[in-house]
């Protein structure tokens, strides 16, 4: 009986230990769902992009740790929470920020620490770029703007021709925007507008292009928002000096656009940090930007022949000798001698 218990014992001994090297994750009436079932399917689950959930997640992992082991000095808790909040004041503040994220169901610690890797990766960026003075020059005039306009806005023709009669006595610009202007969007900064191409609609912009600086339309300008009167003025664009922080990011920023650049960097970068898969199926999470070496392949013995392979044991003595084997033929001689016996017999 003490045997039995024993064993018994014994066996739930194992059974636990199993279960706990093993925990469940999930549960119906149906079953079980432990750790190793849920590794399994991830690693088997394909996504769109052609890798499977798991080298997805193992991949965003490895970058972490990559571009934390590497560059995390260069990042602080402040730098993160300063560009969180920037990116709330854009959206009025980071209450209302907050708000939208968590209405949005997305996590605020998620959203933090996607704006910790970018920085990371910004750091690496410049870690591994050298900005010259020309590259400057080239984003400052890249980002000029095409014009600055001072504009009226209103609903119909009638009040639009009123206003350029009352333009041509000598009125002030700003006074008649803040006396007729339909447009809330500059009514309050005396109608002005500094924008590029391709913001404003095609009449808009085709209109502000034939004006010269100071030079104001001489009939009102039609689009689907209404009848404008357009004056266009000096662009407003500040000075290189007072922009360059500013256009160094936004070199960096192209760089970490560039997905050739980025392929390049990562695949240096992981070299660095010696990063090892050792699960053979999630190698694709980082096949992108670690190739793995294909094994060479052997030619198959019929092409030796068919290439000419067969030339050079002509040109020396040695494989002459080693055909001669060849030419002995005696165990097959034997084998076609020892079979007529077998005819006689029959």
């Amino acid at each position: 009986m003490k045997k039995i218990l024993l064993s018994t014992f014994a066996t739930s001994a194992l059974l636990l230990a199993g279960c706990s090297s093993n925990p469940e994750v999930a549960s119906t009436e149906a079953g079980r769902i432990r750790e190793e079932d849920l590794y399994a399917e991830m690693k088997s689950e394909p996504l769109q992009g052609g890798m499977t959930v798991g080298e997805t997640v193992l991949q965003k992992m490895l970058l972490d740790d990559v571009f934390n082991h590497l560059y995390g000095d260069q990042v602080s808790d402040e730098d993160v929470d300063a560009e969180f909040e920037q990116a709330a004041e854009e959206l009025g503040s980071v209450e209302e920020y907050e708000q939208l994220l968590e209405a949005q169901g997305i996590d605020i610690d998620y959203v933090k620490e996607n704006i910790r890797l970018t920085q990371l990766i910004r750091a690496a960026v410049a870690d591994n770029v050298e900005i010259t003075e020309e590259d400057l020059e080239k984003e400052y005039e890249a980002q000029r703007p095409f014009a600055t306009v001072q504009h009226i806005l209103v609903e119909d023709e009638e009040t639009a021709n009123e206003v350029l009669t009352q333009l041509d006595e000598g009125a002030d610009f700003a006074d008649l925007v803040e006396e007729y202007s339909q447009d809330p969007g500059s009514v309050e900064n005396e109608g002005k507008y500094t924008f590029n191409e391709g913001e404003m609609v095609p009449e808009f912009e085709e209109a502000t292009a034939e004006l010269e600086e100071g030079e104001t339309t001489s009939e009102p300008v039609e689009t689907d928002m209404g009848f404008h009167i357009i004056r266009r003025l000096e662009t407003e664009y500040a000075p290189f000096d007072e922009q360059r922080d500013a256009l160094e990011q936004s070199v960096l920023e192209g760089y970490m656009q560039d997905q050739a650049f980025m392929s390049e960097l990562i695949t240096n970068l992981a070299d660095e940090a010696n990063v090892q898969i050792a699960d053979d199926d999630l190698v694709g999470a980082m096949a992108a930007y670690m190739p793995q070496e294909e094994e060479p392949t052997e030619a198959p013995q019929d092409a030796t022949p068919e290439e000419g392979a067969e030339e050079a044991p002509a040109e020396g003595e040695e494989p002459a000798e080693e055909e001669a084997p060849a030419e002995d033929e005696e165990p097959a001689e034997e084998e076609s001698t020892e079979e007529e016996p077998a005819e006689d017999a029959e």
